[in-house]
């Protein structure tokens, strides 16, 4: 594919108006004693419950389509839940029609396997076609027979290519569901299955991301020997490689997989749906050289992501109100202002420059004391790359920044913007009131998070200074307290867990002091072991293998992965 072309879109054209989807589950179960990865309601929708009648399924889709998308119709038919084959073909029959006869539907799609295709059932198929857009969902997964019988599929791959052909043989159009990141695939067996569908007579195909649920098998196979799950990111790259190998006559039913977070154990991904997919489709579109991708944030600001860290510059949560919750209230910027003559920042990640511009903003507005900031970055790609996003709040900082080399001025803040390795870059000699700590995060970036780096800062930090960042992970803990400061938790904003905030000081009257769970787990097992880096000079492949060593010395001398105390 060389463009997206979604299904929706191509509903819209046909019919001249959207279709809205009205799940049904038939109630046929499946044929074996299921999927390794399938939870126990058959991906039944969520606002239906077990046992209901037909009529009542419809009655409760079409209330839900009015009161979400202000919709009476018209309406596809979808048999979603368990395999919508898998019964005699007599039942299959006075299910769908009774359903049929109770809204205006145009168009049915019937979720099914290849191994619950019998030619009584392809014949009923056949003459539904000739009444309505008829769409089967084939579950095909991978083509890979070793995982198929790893996840517990029942069948093989040539029953998936036999299915499709003798569906196409009858011109029934069939899409092919498909997951990326099942448990031993890797991005090559993923190209592989896509150059095997390409080569089948498949109309679209329906892309769904490994998610492991409460209760399935899969959650007992992840939970005694744990495997690697895709972040956004990952997925987007990988789903970007298969896509580009299908033809451009498929379209794309859907991209991502959703289900109810308390019942997800993995991923857990930062993005909601509605992000991954504005990211992603100017990811595709914008074809696969971009350097940096925009996603528009909760507060309206745009963030942009780097494919090189795979993470975006900011929260999705909002990229200005982050710098906001995570950087200028915890940092007491404000009354350092209005009580000192002069208050100097340490900006460690300038990014896009939103925890900056938030700075200045603050000190432009209180007319106090002076700010001088020292901005540190190491990418100079991303100064003109923020200037293309959508009428950034802090534009006509970025501005002058790129006009001035780096180097600027306003009524009450003045910035000096460096360019190169934060390890080297510090100006030498420089104290500071605050240190702003943005890197990537610690797992992608680890050059940053370092006990080495950390104790650099904390040489560069007054006795009443403070450093705040939106990190919460446990070897930064372990990195703070090995520098010898006191941390603290801020106020939580976009994740559950908090940023953190740390100091010489007994700030505890103003800032939540670290729990006793995160300081045994920081203290008493290996999770709070910090990344080294000594000599500040260390590829972050060395950072990550001098950790695991000293994570595997301290396992083998007894101490536990994890505190449970």
């Amino acid at each position: 594919m060389k463009k997206l072309r979604f299904f929706r879109d191509v509903l819209a054209q046909r019919w001249g108006t959207a279709l809205q989807r009205i799940p049904l589950d038939p109630g046929f179960s499946c044929p074996h004693s299921g999927c390794t990865f399938c939870a126990s309601n058959g991906s039944r929708a969520r606002h239906l419950t077990e046992g209901m009648t037909i009529a009542e399924q419809v009655a409760r889709g079409k209330q839900y389509v009015h009161d979400r998308y202000g919709s009476d119709g018209p309406y596809i038919a979808y048999f979603q839940a368990f395999t919508g084959t898998n019964a005699p073909v007599e039942q299959i029959r006075a299910v769908y029609e009774e359903a049929l006869r109770l809204a205006d539907f145009k168009m049915v799609i019937i979720g099914t396997r290849p191994d619950c295709l019998p030619e009584e059932c392809l014949d009923y198929l056949e003459e539904l076609n000739q009444r309505y857009d008829l769409l089967i969902e084939l579950g095909v997964q991978t083509a890979n027979d070793v995982t198929l019988h790893r996840i517990n599929r029942g069948h093989d791959f040539a029953c998936s290519a036999e299915a499709v052909r003798r569906l196409h043989a009858r011109n029934i159009p069939v899409a092919a569901h498909l997951i990326l990141g099942l448990p031993g695939e890797t991005v090559t067996d993923w190209e592989e299955t896509a150059r095997k569908i390409a080569e089948l007579p498949f109309c679209g195909v329906k892309m769904h991301q490994l998610m492991i649920i409460k209760g399935t098998r899969l959650a007992a196979e992840y939970a005694a020997a744990p495997f690697p799950v895709l972040n956004e990111y990952e997925y987007a790259e990988g789903l970007e490689k298969v896509l580009r190998i299908l033809p451009d006559s498929m379209t794309v039913m859907r991209l991502t997989a959703e289900t109810e977070e308390e019942g997800l154990i993995a991923p857990k991904w930062w993005m909601k749906k509605g992000q991954f997919l504005e990211m992603f489709t100017q990811k595709f579109n914008g074809g696969s050289d971009s350097r940096f991708t925009p996603c528009l944030t909760d507060d309206g600001t745009y963030t942009l992501y780097h494919p090189a860290y795979r993470q975006h510059f900011h929260s999705v949560a909002g990229a200005w109100e982050e710098s906001q919750k995570k950087y200028i209230e915890p940092s007491g910027l404000r009354e350092k202002l209005l009580n000192r003559s002069e208050v100097t920042l340490l900006d460690v990640g300038f990014g896009l420059g939103c925890n900056a511009s938030s700075a200045i903003a603050l000190a432009d507005e209180l007319q106090s004391g002076r700010l001088a900031i020292t901005s540190l970055e190491f990418d100079p790609n991303v100064i003109p790359a923020a200037l293309t996003l959508p009428d950034p709040p802090n534009r006509l900082l970025l501005e002058m920044i790129r006009d001035h080399a780096g180097c600027i001025e306003t009524g009450f803040a003045s910035l000096n913007l460096i360019f190169g390795d934060a390890r080297r870059s510090i100006p030498a000699g420089e104290m500071y009131d605050v240190i702003f700590l943005d890197g990537f995060s610690p797992d992608s970036n680890p050059e940053l998070w370092t006990a080495d780096f950390v104790a650099l800062l904390a040489a560069h930090l007054k006795e009443d200074g403070i450093i705040t960042t939106y990190s919460s992970a446990y070897p930064l803990f372990g990195a703070m307290h090995e520098a010898g400061l006191n941390i603290y938790r801020p106020e939580p904003f976009g994740r559950r867990r908090p940023g953190t905030a740390a100091s010489r000081l007994d700030l505890s009257g103003t800032l939540p002091e670290l729990s006793e769970k995160d300081r045994n787990i920081t203290l008493k097992s290996t999770a709070g072991v910090p990344y080294r880096d000594p000599g500040l000079a260390s590829t972050r492949e060395t950072i990550f293998d001098l950790r695991k060593e000293e994570v595997a010395r301290l396992r083998a001398a007894g101490m536990p992965k994890w505190y449970k105390g």
